[in-house]
């Protein structure tokens, strides 16, 4: 494998773990909505950066006008439903890393007659893709766990334990140790999604949930024995 090749999927894959690395780790699971959407499309970029893309060279690019039309008018209905589903749920990563895709593809490729066979055109929109996520962080500016955690602290809770809230109005789990945690949500929707805790406030034992997106404490509820 040539060095280009190992140097541009060495840097997508870097940028793959990144995007990852605050999904689960910095933002507890809430910043992309489809993590395994968003697996498959870092994993293309990936393979086109190691050489496996199969796309077409430059001389075998179909050259009929009735096919050439019929790629423009599928690229069009694609990009068109991209942006459809972005402004229907702008809070979806995923939906942005298409949008972006779309742009860009137009803009940097097919103006300038590049098939994007190359292994340094995968690394190019890997970096876009982490420009777009950190402006979406930017504008949305949602907190981390370690914000929420803080958050919930400083409202008087010890013994913190965060676990998954689901999305629905009433829900009920089971914690590892065994303990039963439930609640009654919101009724106004979370554009991103929640952080939720166990936690102990004067000896009695708390369900509370932190909003990601609104960055305040939307639960408080106090468990039964």
């Amino acid at each position: 494998m040539k060095k280009s090749y190992v140097f541009n999927t060495l840097i997508c894959c870097g940028c793959t773990a990144l995007i990852f690395l605050l999904h689960f780790i910095v933002y507890g699971g809430v910043l992309l909505k489809s993590p395994g959407y968003a697996g498959l499309f870092c994993a293309v970029w990936i393979a086109h950066a190691a050489g496996y893309s199969g796309t077409l060279e430059p001389e075998t690019r179909p050259q009929s006008a009735v096919r050439v039309r019929l790629l423009q008018l599928l690229y069009c209905i694609l990009f068109g439903s991209v942006l459809f589903a972005t402004i229907e749920d702008p809070y979806n990563v995923l939906c942005w890393f298409c949008m972006v895709y779309g742009v860009v593809y137009v803009i940097f490729f097919l103006r300038k007659g590049d098939n994007g066979a190359e292994p340094w055109t995968a690394t190019f929109m890997m970096l876009w893709m982490l420009l777009t996520l950190g402006a979406f962080l930017l504008i949305v500016h949602p907190i981390t766990v370690s914000q929420a955690e803080n958050m919930v602290e400083r409202a008087g809770y010890t013994d913190l334990y965060r676990f998954k809230v689901e999305f629905n109005g009433t829900f009920w789990d089971t914690l590892p140790d065994g303990t039963g945690i439930g609640c009654t949500m919101p009724e106004e929707k979370e554009p991103l999604g929640w952080y939720g805790f166990r936690a102990f406030k004067d000896g009695e034992r708390y369900c509370v949930v932190v909003s990601a997106a609104r960055g305040q404490i939307e639960v408080q509820e106090k468990q039964g024995e």
